[in-house]
């Protein structure tokens, strides 16, 4: 019999043996880019998809804040989490154990994606003469103060000179714009457009930027298990519809697939941050 026992398990898939025990529960938190309401719609279903490839309860962890995130990684409160580039790059920066898991591509298949300068209708400010108002997302953001400082440079402006507000999630810092409570604002491509059938304008865009992420923390997983994950999620994408090429239960914003992620893809942001340093994030 004990021979017997130790046949199944030597020939159970890895995924089979993923917990470290029946009750354990990965914790998991995605960037808070949207309202919490919209957040949880768009990730609920990934985290089935975790509990199911890791045999494991997946809790769902809303962060309203992009440091408060970082934090909780860092403090081994979370062991995996969605990430834009800046906050990959900031946490990397002072904890060497989160590591890049999987990137997220896009509708059309890309790995990246990109932000706007936004402002609202035709009455665009005249941003060769004036100081206008910015509403940005966090300092965290890669879309709000590092990218909108860099799409501001060739106007010869600078959000040294431009008086500027963080507002919250993309949603918000759209909204503003909407509202008038801001001349311009930094948010997404992706949520600009979303927003564009009620006047809002893209002014400029930035270059291709490497995509969303998701991270394990090297404390918490031990590395097998983060291999072993990285595998069962790359191997998700031969089971996305073949035409559609998407996994339709899961957010927009991660559902058409996955690549490997490398450390050395983040590079760009870490010149980007060097030319173009965030004030409230960096001494």
């Amino acid at each position: 019999m004990f021979r017997i026992l130790l046949a199944l398990f030597i020939f159970l898939p890895l995924s089979s043996v993923f917990a470290a025990s029946p009750s354990s529960t990965l914790r998991f938190s995605p960037l808070p880019m949207l309202s919490e309401h919209l957040v949880k719609e768009q990730f609920l279903s990934f985290c089935s998809s975790l509990s199911e490839l890791t045999c494991q309860n997946v809790s769902l962890i809303y962060k309203k804040d992009y440091q408060d995130l970082l934090k909780a990684l860092h403090n081994d409160e979370l062991d995996l989490a969605y990430l834009g580039p800046l906050p990959y790059v900031m946490a990397r920066k002072t904890d060497p154990d989160i590591i890049p898991v999987v990137r997220f591509l896009d509708k059309h298949q890309k790995a990246t994606y990109t932000c706007s300068l936004v402002t609202f209708g035709h009455n665009h400010p005249n941003l060769d003469a004036d100081y206008p108002t910015i509403a940005l997302t966090q300092p965290y953001s890669t879309c709000g103060y590092l990218v909108t400082e860099s799409l501001l440079s060739p106007y010869q402006h600078s959000l040294n000179d431009c008086p500027y507000t963080y507002v919250g999630d993309h949603e918000q810092a759209a909204l503003a714009v909407i509202r008038g409570d801001a001349a311009l604002a930094g948010v997404k491509t992706t949520i600009a457009r979303r927003y564009e059938n009620l006047g809002l304008t893209i002014l400029d865009e930035s270059a291709p930027l490497p995509g969303f992420l998701l991270v394990a923390n090297r404390r918490t997983l031990d590395p097998a298990t983060i291999d072993q994950l990285r595998s069962d999620l790359l191997s998700l994408n031969h089971a996305f519809s073949a035409d559609q090429k998407e996994k339709p239960e899961w957010g927009k914003m991660i559902r058409y697939g996955m690549i490997e992620a490398h450390d050395e893809d983040y590079d760009a942001i870490r010149a980007l941050l060097t030319r173009f340093p965030v004030p409230e994030i960096l001494p």
